[in-house]
């Protein structure tokens, strides 16, 4: 829910932003520092969820629904997670990309995860 709201708000920005360049973040607004944090929870989350697509075809029913609990869990585990490394900024500009960040960097380590099982 917390990643589709992200998202939502990021897809709304202006189509400027959509041409914005993350490579040499050092020169970046705090602001577009944000907008590069948003693109690489959805890149990240995008592939997360074709390695989690991918593992649950290779499961029986058992499995399958062991899966889903796991990644239920991750979900609330991420974001409880990047509840608590965003809340020492709160209510500063910075508080929106340390979240993404942590959300990206989690999903990122998930998806790698589930990669893992598709070579096993």
């Amino acid at each position: 829910m917390r990643i589709a709201l992200v998202l939502a708000l990021l897809w709304s920005a202006p189509v400027a932003a959509q041409d914005l360049d993350c490579t040499d973040r050092a020169a970046l607004t705090q602001s577009a520092l944000t907008q590069c944090a948003g693109r690489d929870l959805a890149f990240w989350d995008g592939l997360l969820n074709n390695a989690y697509q991918q593992v649950i075809a290779t499961l029986d029913g058992a499995q399958e629904e062991n899966l889903r609990a796991a990644q239920r869990a991750w979900i609330t585990f991420r974001d409880l997670t990047c509840d608590m490394e965003s809340a020492r900024f709160q209510g500063g500009s910075i508080a929106p990309m340390i979240e993404l960040d942590c959300l990206a960097r989690l999903t990122e380590r998930r998806a790698r995860d589930l990669e893992t099982y598709l070579q096993n």
